[in-house]
C-alpha cells in the first residue's frame, strides 16, 4: 500500500489518501500539481508503515 500524503512547511504530513499501487498514487499527486503548484506544501507518496494503513471514508 502507498500512501499520497501533503507535507506542510514546518514538517508536518497529513495522509490524504492510500493507494494500492505506486503508479496509482503518482498519478493522483500528478492531477494535483496539474491544477499548479502551492506555495508552503508538498505532495508526497510514500509507502505505508508497518502495515498501518489510512482508509478513507
Amino acid at each position: 500500500m502507498w500512501e499520497v500524503r501533503i507535507q506542510y512547511a514546518n514538517g508536518n504530513e497529513k495522509i490524504l489518501r492510500a493507494c494500492t499501487n505506486r503508479e496509482t498514487a503518482l498519478r493522483y499527486v500528478d492531477a494535483i500539481y496539474s491544477q499548479g503548484y502551492p506555495m508552503h506544501v508538498a505532495y508526497l507518496v510514500r509507502p505505508s508503515v508497518d502495515g498501518q494503513v489510512f482508509v478513507p471514508a
